[in-house]
C-alpha cells in the first residue's frame, strides 16, 4: 500500500495551526459548499427513524487505563462481558486535570462529577480479538473528552485506544500531565499507544492488530490524518473538524500527504474554530474512497461531551466563571462553541455520529460484506438534525 511520508514535526505545525489560528479568530466559518465531481452524492434530511448502529451495540463496555514508557496517560475503552451491567460506571472528574493550585480555587459543589457509560476494569467480551480505534482528542481536550463516542464504538466492538497528548492536553496545558515527559509528535504518540495495548495484559489479548482505524476531532483529526498518511499499519481514518492551517479555504492549500485509506470525514457547518469551508476544502484534496458529512447547526464540539459537563451548572465557561479562575480568554472559546443556546445539541447529534462512524468502520474492515447505513436513505433518518452525505468512492 502506497504512503508519502514526511516529517512529522513540520506537518504537525502546519496541521494544527488551524487550532492556533482558529482560536484567535472571529469567523464563524465560510457556508460555501464545495463542487464534486460526477462520484459525489447529496442528500439532506430531518426525519424519524432509527439507523442499524445509533443505538448502543450488544456488548458492554469496560475501560482501563495504561501509560506509555514515558509516563504519559493512555485510556482505554473495549467490548466487556454483560456481567459488567451490574458494575460501577466511569466517573470523570475534569478538574482533576487543573494543577493543584488552580484545583484549590474550585470548591467542591462547582467540580461536575460526569458519569460514563463505561465499567472499570469490567470483565472482556469472550468473542474477540476486535479491531482497535485510536483515538487523538482535540487542542486543551482529554482521553475522556468524547465519551459517547469512544463508549459507542466498544459496544459495537470495538476496542478504543485513546492517548493523553500532553503537547496540548488540558492537563498539559493547565495541570501537571507534562511534567516529566518529553515532547513527542502526535502521530508517534497514537502509533506508540498501540504497541502499549498489545503489550498490555488486560487489553492486549482483545486487539485484532491487522485491523487498525485512526480517529481523531479538530488538533485530533490533524494527528489522525497524519497517522493515516504515514503508517502502513492504518486501514481507515475517521476525522471530526478536520483542519490544515488555513481560515480561508480559498487560500492555497498546504503541501500535504494524502493518506491511502478510506476516510471519513465530519464537520459541523456552524464551527467557530474550525470553518466548514476549510474543512470541505481538505476533503476535496483527499484520496477516495471517501465519504463527508455535515451536521447542519453544530458547532466545534458537536463531536464531543464537553458541551455536557456541568451542562447544568452553565457549562465548563459557567463553572470557571463562578470559581473565578483566570484561564486564557482563547481556552474558555475552546470550551464553548456549540455549546450555545441556539446550537444544535450535542446529544441530538450523538446518533448521526454514532452510527455513520460505527457504519464506517465496520464497513472498511470487511465487517459489514456490503456497506449499511451509508447511503441516502439512512442519512435521512435522524430525528431533527440536517445530516448531508456526500461520497466519493472512486
Amino acid at each position: 500500500m502506497l504512503r508519502t511520508v514526511r516529517s512529522h514535526r513540520t506537518l504537525a505545525l502546519v496541521l494544527t495551526l488551524s487550532l492556533a489560528v482558529a482560536s484567535c479568530a472571529s469567523d464563524g466559518g465560510s457556508e460555501d459548499a464545495a463542487g464534486g465531481g460526477d462520484a459525489s452524492t447529496t442528500t439532506t434530511a430531518a426525519a424519524s427513524s432509527s439507523p442499524a448502529y445509533a443505538a448502543r451495540g450488544p456488548h458492554e463496555v469496560g475501560v482501563h487505563s495504561f501509560a506509555l514508557d514515558d509516563g504519559r496517560r493512555v485510556v482505554s475503552w473495549y467490548p466487556a462481558a454483560a456481567s459488567a451491567a451490574d458494575q460501577p460506571d466511569e466517573v470523570f472528574d475534569i478538574a482533576s486535570l487543573l494543577s493543584p493550585e488552580l484545583q484549590s480555587q474550585v470548591p467542591a459543589e462547582l467540580r461536575p462529577q460526569y458519569e460514563i457509560a463505561a465499567h472499570p476494569g469490567a470483565e472482556p467480551a469472550d468473542d474477540g480479538p476486535f479491531p482497535v480505534v485510536l483515538f487523538s482528542h482535540g487542542f486543551a481536550g482529554f482521553p475522556e473528552q468524547s465519551a459517547d463516542l469512544v463508549t459507542h464504538l466498544a459496544s459495537w466492538g470495538f476496542v478504543v485506544v485513546a492517548p493523553a497528548h500532553v503537547e496540548r492536553s488540558l492537563d498539559g496545558l493547565l495541570g501537571t500531565g507534562a511534567q516529566g515527559i518529553g515532547r513527542r509528535d502526535d502521530p508517534e504518540v497514537l502509533m506508540a499507544s498501540l504497541d502499549a495495548a498489545l503489550a498490555d495484559e488486560a487489553v492486549g489479548p482483545l486487539i485484532d492488530d491487522e485491523q487498525v482505524a485512526v480517529a481523531g476531532h479538530s488538533a485530533g483529526a490533524s494527528a489522525a490524518y497524519l497517522a493515516a498518511a504515514s503508517d502502513d499499519r492504518v486501514d481507515a481514518l475517521v476525522a471530526y473538524a478536520l483542519g490544515d492551517g488555513r481560515q480561508d479555504p480559498d487560500q492555497p492549500a498546504p503541501d500535504l500527504p494524502v493518506p491511502d485509506v478510506p476516510s471519513l470525514v465530519m464537520l459541523g457547518t456552524d464551527d467557530g474554530i474550525i470553518p466548514a469551508g476549510t474543512t470541505r476544502a481538505v476533503w476535496e484534496q483527499m484520496a477516495p474512497p471517501k465519504r463527508l458529512v455535515e451536521l447542519g447547526d453544530a458547532g466545534h464540539l458537536a463531536f464531543s461531551d464537553i458541551c455536557l459537563i456541568g451542562r447544568d451548572q452553565g457549562g465548563l465557561t459557567g463553572l470557571v466563571e463562578e470559581a473565578g479562575l483566570d484561564l486564557p480568554a482563547d481556552l474558555l472559546r475552546l470550551a464553548s462553541d456549540g455549546c450555545e443556546p441556539d446550537a444544535l445539541d450535542p446529544e441530538a447529534g450523538f446518533a448521526p455520529i454514532d452510527h455513520l462512524t460505527v457504519a464506517f468502520l465496520r464497513s472498511a474492515f470487511g465487517i459489514d460484506p456490503e456497506p449499511v447505513g451509508l447511503d441516502e436513505t439512512t442519512a435521512a433518518q435522524f430525528s431533527g438534525v440536517d445530516v448531508t452525505l456526500r461520497e466519493d468512492l472512486g
